[in-house]
C-alpha cells in the first residue's frame, strides 16, 4: 500500500479556520498534564504521595488520553496521499529514538520498576513488549514503555483503518466504534491483566479519535461547550473511582474525545488562551520525554533519599522535568529535525513563524 490516506470529502474550512493538518496547538499542550496524571499514579504506586478518595488511580487514564489523541492527530494532521514508506517513517522517529534512549538508561541504572533482564530487553527493543502473557516482559526494563507497543500496532493498524472508515457509512463507522469499546470493557472483566495492556484491546480509544479526526477533518465541527466537557470528565472520575481500573480507560475516552473536540474547535477559530502560550506548548513537547523517564527517577531516587514524602516530592519532581528537558533536546527533537523532515519546536519556532510552517501537535 504505496499510499495509505483517502482524500477526504468536502473538507472545506469555515471563513477564518485554519486548513487541515495545520496548527493546534493546544492538543499538544494537553500533552503535559495527561503525563503528570501518569506520574501521579506511580507517586502513589512507589508510596510518595497520593490524593485522596481514591483520584491517583485515576491518573492511569492519562494513557488512554494519549491514545485517544494520537488516533485523532494522526488523522488530522497527516496529509493525504502520504507514501507509507513516509508515514512509518516519520512514526518510528517520533517514538523510537527516545524509547531506545531509556531503554539503554534502563539497562544501566541500579533499580527498574519491575523486571531486568534478557527478554524484556529484547521485547522493549522490538517494541513488542504489551503481547506477552508475561508481566515482566510486558513492565521490564522501562515499565512505561508497554504504552508505545501499542502505539507501534495503532501506527501499523492506522492505514487499513483509514481505509475502512472512508469507505463505510458513518452511522455504521460510529456503530462499528461503540461496538469495539464494549468488547473492551468485556476484556477488562475477562482478563483485567493483560487486557490493561494487550494492544487490541487498547485500540478502541485510538480509533475513537482516528474515527473523530477523520470526520473532523471532513468538516464536521460538533459543538461541546466548555461546561459540558467540565461536567464529562468529572463524571467520568468519579465513575472511575468505583470501578475497576482498566475499565476507566473506557469510560474516560468519551470525556477525553470530548475534551480534544472541544480545544480543538477553539484552535480552529483562533482564539487565544493558556493552552496557546509557548510554555504550555513546550510543556507538551516535552511531556512524551517526561512521561518515559519519570518512573525511572522515582525508582531510582527513593532507596538514596530520607523517607519523607514530602521531601522525596520536592526531589524527585524537579530531577525528572530536568531529565525529560534533556531527553526531549538531545535525543528527540534531533531525531525529528534528521528522520521527520519537520522543525523540531513549535514552542521555540519564531514569532508567527510556526502556522506558516504547518506545525501542529505531535502525532
Amino acid at each position: 500500500m504505496s499510499r495509505y490516506l483517502p482524500a477526504p470529502t468536502g473538507a472545506v474550512p469555515a471563513p477564518g479556520e485554519q486548513r487541515p493538518g495545520r496548527l493546534l496547538p493546544r492538543l499538544t499542550s494537553l500533552r503535559a498534564p495527561a503525563a503528570v496524571a501518569v506520574y501521579v499514579v506511580h507517586l502513589e504506586a512507589h508510596g510518595v504521595a497520593s490524593l485522596p478518595w481514591g483520584v491517583s488511580a485515576v491518573g492511569g487514564t492519562g494513557v488512554a488520553f494519549f491514545f485517544v489523541l494520537s488516533g485523532f492527530v494522526l488523522a488530522w494532521g497527516t496529509r493525504p496521499g502520504l507514501p507509507a514508506r513516509t508515514f512509518y517513517r516519520r512514526r518510528l522517529a517520533r517514538v523510537y529514538p527516545s524509547d531506545l534512549a531509556t531503554l539503554l538508561v534502563a539497562i544501566v541504572v541500579p533499580v527498574v520498576s519491575v523486571n531486568r533482564d534478557a527478554r524484556a530487553a529484547v521485547a522493549n527493543a522490538l517494541m513488542l513488549q504489551a503481547w506477552s502473557t508475561d508481566n515482566d516482559v510486558v513492565y521490564g526494563m522501562n515499565g512505561v514503555s508497554w504504552s508505545l507497543s501499542c502505539e507501534a500496532f495503532f501506527y501499523a493498524l492506522f492505514p487499513l483503518a483509514v481505509v475502512v472508515v472512508r469507505r463505510l457509512p458513518h452511522p455504521v463507522v460510529w456503530t462499528l466504534v461503540v461496538l469495539g469499546l464494549l468488547l473492551a470493557v468485556v476484556a477488562y472483566q475477562v482478563a483485567p491483566d493483560r487486557a490493561d495492556h494487550l494492544p487490541p484491546v487498547r485500540a478502541a480509544e485510538f480509533v475513537l479519535g482516528l474515527v473523530a479526526g477523520l470526520y473532523f477533518r471532513d468538516g464536521w465541527r460538533p459543538r461541546v461547550p466548555s461546561v459540558v466537557v467540565g461536567a464529562a470528565l468529572a463524571l467520568g472520575v468519579v465513575l472511575s473511582t468505583w470501578l475497576e481500573s482498566p475499565v476507566s480507560n473506557v469510560v474516560m475516552a468519551v470525556p477525553f474525545l470530548l475534551l480534544v473536540l472541544h480545544v480543538a474547535q477553539r484552535d480552529l477559530t483562533g482564539r487565544r488562551g493558556g493552552l496557546t502560550s509557548r510554555a504550555a506548548v513546550l510543556a507538551g513537547e516535552v511531556s512524551f520525554a517526561f512521561y518515559l523517564v519519570h518512573e525511572l527517577v522515582i525508582v531510582n531516587l527513593l532507596p538514596v533519599l530520607p523517607a519523607d514524602p514530602a521531601l522525596q516530592l520536592l526531589v524527585i519532581s524537579p530531577v525528572c522535568v530536568a531529565a525529560a528537558v534533556a531527553l526531549h533536546l538531545v535525543v528527540e527533537r534531533p531525531c525529528h529535525r534528521l528522520l521527520r523532515d519537520r522543525p523540531g519546536s513549535l514552542a521555540l519556532a519564531p514569532t508567527g513563524g510556526a502556522a506558516a510552517a504547518g506545525l501542529g501537535p505531535r502525532p
